[in-house]
């Protein structure tokens, strides 16, 4: 249970990388089960468009997305921000260059009010 305890909680920092690790882990999850959890539902009801399946694949979605804002609330924390201004990724275009920024800015060095540099834990 540590890799769901490191992403799905909004407390501490987290450095380029982890953020980078955890992003591409949880979205190659959330793809790989919802493929498997559609191909059985498509197999059983065969209909590709059932409902459930519209179901299955909304869940994973609203699952990958809550793990997915914890992420950017910690690399945020990380960068020395408070965590609603993952809000800005919402905005189109903006987001995009947001998204790009939380992967490429240097957290800040030593302690800051969200807790200890990540760095200097490893």
């Amino acid at each position: 249970m540590r890799l769901f305890d490191e992403i799905f909680t909004t407390n501490g920092r987290l450095n380029r990388l982890r953020y980078l690790k955890y992003m591409i882990l949880l979205a190659i999850i959330a793809g790989l089960s919802t493929f498997v959890m559609s191909s059985m539902a498509t197999f059983f009801t065969g209909d590709p468009n059932a409902p459930i399946i519209k179901l299955i694949t909304l869940m994973w979605a609203l699952i990958a997305g809550a793990g997915n804002v914890m992420l950017m609330i910690r690399r945020l924390h990380d960068l020395g921000k408070h965590g609603i201004f993952w809000l800005v990724a919402l905005i189109p275009f903006v987001g995009l260059i947001f998204s790009i920024y939380l992967f490429c800015a240097p957290g800040q060095v030593g302690w800051n009010q969200f807790g200890s540099d990540p760095l200097d834990e490893n």
